[in-house]
């Protein structure tokens, strides 16, 4: 498994996805494991083998979920610094039938230099946004329980696992 290096003011940091899913938890595994990639993406599109600096990143997320928020705060500590916005309307990668929601994440260094990184539409399976739904009404069936830790538990492993492109799709901006 890759790790992600960023400088926190001087000193070198190296994180692990283990070291998001220790502060996270598994509640948005599959969140926290793209998030993760989308991280790995926007750094090699904006700073190639430069090593950013958390001081010097803001994010604009698609998504309000924790689980992206979460692997977004540990890497760079955008949201402490008030460099974290969420824009659910944002106008691309709206994939949930029942809310919404983006699946895509802006990244910007100091300099002005952004990159996009989106999701790609057929990651996430229908039986996922269902899932969602019923999670937010509370009416799942044990079983249904059950298949919805698993699910995200495969989406979150398929994440680390595929190659970059395959998951998501990175455009810079300027």
């Amino acid at each position: 498994m890759n790790t992600i290096n960023i400088y926190d003011r001087e000193d070198l940091l190296e994180i692990s996805f283990e070291d998001i899913r220790k502060y996270h938890g598994t509640l948005a595994y599959m969140a926290i494991g793209v998030g993760f990639r989308i991280i790995q993406a926007a750094f090699e599109a904006l700073y190639g083998e430069e090593i950013p600096n958390r001081k010097d990143i803001s994010i604009l997320s698609g998504h309000g979920g924790p689980g992206f928020r979460d692997a977004f705060e540990f890497v760079t500590r955008a949201q402490t610094r008030g460099t974290y916005t969420v824009d659910t309307a944002y106008p691309k990668a709206q994939y949930d039938p029942y809310r919404p929601t983006s699946y895509a994440y802006v990244f910007t260094r100091e300099t002005g230099e952004a990159v996009e990184v989106i999701l790609k539409e057929n990651f996430l399976p229908p039986v996922f946004y269902e899932y969602l739904k019923k999670g937010r009404e509370e009416l799942f069936t044990p079983e249904e329980y059950l298949h919805n830790e698993q699910l995200k538990q495969e989406l979150g492993n398929r994440a680390l696992q595929l190659p970059i492109n395959e998951l998501l799709e990175v455009t810079k901006l300027n």
